[in-house]
């Protein structure tokens, strides 16, 4: 079997989520991440705050998140 190169990886579980549901948001993530690349970077704190949303999620708890369209509608965007 042929091993895939670790790049290939990451570009195929892009794809997957930009066919996906998600895919406006993961969009506006990647662009804010790309348009950082010469900024500073999250801080420990920022880190320890998606760490645990991430920890939320994969425990199926989502009550501390809204959808995408809410927050644009709370912020006027």
């Amino acid at each position: 079997m042929e091993t895939i190169p670790e790049t290939e990886v990451v570009f195929e579980k892009f794809r997957k989520v930009l066919s996906g549901p998600d895919s406006d948001l993961f969009s506006k993530i990647l662009d804010n991440f790309y348009g950082r690349l010469e900024e500073e970077y999250f801080s420990p704190e920022d880190l320890a705050e998606i760490e645990e949303a991430e920890a939320a999620i994969r425990q199926g708890d989502r009550s501390q998140f809204i959808s995408l369209e809410e927050y644009e509608r709370k912020h006027g965007l």
